[in-house]
């Protein structure tokens, strides 16, 4: 038999007393353990919030990545959440607030005044600022966030499509610009006019475009000194050398798809001559002109080649290799290139002034044991005789072999006057090389061997390019 509806009644009614009943200790509880966790936050002192704000700030610079697009998990962001003190202490630094590395733009409005109420934390700081423009935004909208800042920007990155490059005005000045990075967001045509947004920059330095013709930009081109150009045709290159009469660095990497094309509109001329380049790089591709074709380097310092291991054989077939390292013997100090086979022993002959070789390990499996061997002053004793430096980079292994080890020991004192002896070795693994236990380790069989070189007064790196694992 159900019990009756008052029944019932009665004994909801106690049911709902006894759950508030429970639901007041249960308060009690947590105001008790609310207090308890107080006088235990001001009894124990955590160590890092005891040194002085002065060290405090000097770490948080340190945790500054550069490079990383914008987002609450990174520095300096992530820093304001950790708790009240190192919030307060980090929105005080303006070293933190004077760049913004990457941020891709999406709400005019909103966007402008977010970059603004960031770099307000910076203080008198010169500013930085990387952005993604996208094609739909109207370009009013950048120039109005280009030119708020006009008088501070230092850096600036902006990847937009070049129509709303072509857009901007130049009515304001960059006075301390010195670094400008333009990437193209889409196709282009032909024969448009100039982007002239950046005409008065007189502090401008340092240029990298991508995909962005500089035949399309009015520049102080007299003025750089470094450029970086990526997917440029070699055409467009010649011409831009032609004007930049100071620059010392020039990188160009990445072939236009039209690069055969745009060669046979240089076949025939005459090789350029740039009297201030000290430092380049290159991209080869297989089956396509290299740009050292047309170009004269008299004081080249540095040179890099990058490419798979095929350049080298694309180079020598060309016959290309030869004429450019005999114009650049006396002057070049250093190079970089991907590690054949077999060591090109004849460019290595013509020169004798190198002090740092950088051969970047293959990535597909080959046999690298004869290019190892052509350094051994054992059997090649006037090769590279003043070779400081050695970099294997790209090296998915952290083992040193008998025969790299047989190289370093030959090279480990100085034969005489014109043989110097090799000062460092560096061994870099790939920055994405994960090993099982996720601990980088030395190979126990030659460790002894590494070990001796370096107490000869040899400095030994082994592992990523900023990690050093050897001990």
């Amino acid at each position: 038999m159900l019990p009756n509806v008052n029944e019932l009644r009665q004994r909801l009614m106690d049911l709902d007393a006894t759950i508030a009943h429970h639901e007041g200790i249960v308060e009690g509880l947590k105001q008790d353990r609310d207090i308890v966790f107080s006088q235990l936050s001001a009894s124990v002192s955590y160590p890092i919030l005891m040194l002085p704000n002065e060290i405090t700030a000097e770490i948080f610079n340190w945790c500054y990545v550069s490079g990383l697009r914008l987002a609450p998990s990174t520095a300096p962001m992530l820093l304001t959440r950790i708790c009240h003190a190192w919030r307060e202490l980090a929105f005080s630094i303006p070293a933190l607030w004077h760049k913004i590395d990457e941020v891709e733009l999406t709400d005019p409005v909103d966007d402008a005044d977010f970059i603004a109420t960031w770099f307000s934390r910076a203080g008198a700081l010169p500013l930085s600022l990387g952005m993604i423009y996208p094609e739909h935004l109207e370009s009013h909208h950048l120039q109005s966030l280009l030119h708020c800042h006009a008088q501070r920007w230092q850096s600036l990155d902006v990847a937009a499509h070049v129509d709303t490059l072509l857009e901007l005005d130049n009515s304001k000045p960059f006075p301390g610009l010195v670094e400008l990075s333009l990437a193209s967001l889409g196709q282009h045509e032909q024969d448009l006019s100039q982007v002239e947004a950046f005409r008065h920059t007189p502090s401008l330095r340092r240029l990298s475009i991508d995909s962005l013709p500089p035949s399309l930009l009015d520049l102080p081109w007299t003025q750089l000194t470094k450029t970086t150009f990526r997917f440029i045709s070699i055409a467009e290159c010649l011409s831009f050398l032609r004007l930049a009469t100071s620059l010392s660095e020039f990188y160009r990497t990445g072939i236009p798809e039209d690069e055969e094309g745009d060669v046979e509109s240089v076949i025939g001329r005459a090789p350029f001559c740039h009297d201030s380049l000290d430092s380049l790089l290159v991209s080869v591709s297989s089956g396509a002109e290299s740009i050292l074709h047309f170009l004269t380097v008299p004081r080249l310092k540095t040179l890099e080649l990058q490419g798979g291991w095929e350049t080298c054989t694309q180079l020598d077939t060309g016959r290309l290799a030869v004429p450019f390292f005999s114009q650049t013997c006396s002057t070049l100090l250093s190079l970089k290139f991907p590690m054949p086979p077999s060591l090109p022993v004849h460019w290595f002959q013509l020169l004798p002034n190198l002090t740092t070789l950088e051969l970047v390990y293959p990535a597909e499996p080959l046999s690298v044991v004869g290019a190892i061997r052509a350094l051994n002053r054992g059997t090649t004793p006037d090769l590279l005789p003043k070779l400081r430096g050695l970099v294997i980079s790209r090296c998915g292994s952290n083992r040193v072999d008998k025969d790299l080890l047989e190289v370093l020991e030959s090279r480990c004192d100085a034969g005489d006057v014109q043989h110097g002896r090799l000062e460092s070795f560096s061994l870099f693994w790939p920055q994405s090389e994960i090993f099982d236990d996720g601990v980088f380790r030395l190979p126990l069989l030659n460790v002894g061997r590494l070990r001796r070189l370096a107490a000869r007064g040899m400095r030994i790196h082994i592992g990523t390019s900023t990690q050093n694992s050897f001990y």
